[in-house]
């Protein structure tokens, strides 16, 4: 059945790339900047957040914005291709109950449109930390690897939440809050030295704090990330996209029925 699956996804393949195009599009309709805009709100968020933590909370990091964007980035796509990709089926009801084509498309375009813009966004930032005087270094190599793993583990929760979404349309506003909780118990504006080290050890079950920290850590220390915390988060996202994929194959065929 899972082989068949993906067959199915490779011939379709053509069909994600033109939606992926088309959420492109859609949100550059009529601007200006275009992708100049999708630069703008993490940079302002981080100048925002550079002023009140390391300005007036003064929380002593060196290259507090290429620390803070390092994180915040991976952070955003994250949490925006969950959002997007959260009402991709359930909100597509002409298309699930007209078109023929594999339903998981939707999510997996949803995710693939906010991965393409988070890869531009990064290497504009990696390519700027010379001038916080970072620069470049081969454990930026490790930047590859590490995006894949948080590709899976984001494809896998995308999927499941897409699934309830179908059933259950106050997953949105679960999502929301559930995003907001889960930011502030990541290490994205404040170093995980800071969290008290009784307390550290739980801090790490986070996915997302395993993630973040191995894109500060390759960023700003020019390190590559320890071969423990890669070890665990490959185990996480394989099993992350492994559950999703179930859950989402299981009730897919009556998402024409409930959508």
């Amino acid at each position: 059945m899972l082989t068949s699956w993906f067959v199915a996804l490779w011939r379709y393949r053509d069909l994600l790339w033109s939606l992926v195009l088309r959420d492109l599009r859609i949100k550059y309709k009529g601007s200006t900047l275009g992708f100049g805009w999708s630069l703008l709100n993490p940079l302002l968020m981080a100048a925002v957040y550079t002023v009140a933590f390391k300005y007036i909370v003064r929380i002593q990091v060196e290259h507090f914005p290429v620390f803070l964007l390092s994180g915040l980035l991976p952070w955003t796509f994250f949490a925006s291709a969950l959002s997007a990709a959260m009402g991709s089926v359930g909100d597509s009801a002409s298309l699930v109950r007209k078109v023929a084509f594999p339903r998981a498309m939707l999510p997996l375009s949803a995710v693939a449109s906010q991965l393409v813009q988070f890869v531009l966004m990064y290497a504009v930032i990696v390519a700027g930390t010379s001038i916080f005087s970072v620069g470049p270094s081969p454990a930026l190599l490790a930047l590859v690897p590490l995006l894949v793993l948080q590709l899976v583990f984001t494809v896998g929760m995308a999927l499941a939440l897409a699934t309830a979404y179908v059933y259950f349309r106050d997953t949105r506003h679960l999502l929301e809050v559930g995003l907001q909780l889960w930011f502030w118990l990541t290490p994205v504006v404040y170093p995980l030295t800071l969290v008290p080290e009784v307390y550290r050890r739980y801090f790490l079950l986070n996915p997302m704090a395993l993630v973040v920290t191995s894109y500060q850590r390759v960023v700003l220390e020019r390190a590559l990330p320890s071969a423990s915390a890669f070890a665990a988060l490959a185990l996480v996202a394989c099993g992350t996209a492994a559950a999703g994929l179930l859950i989402f194959l299981r009730h897919e065929r009556r998402f024409g029925e409930l959508v």
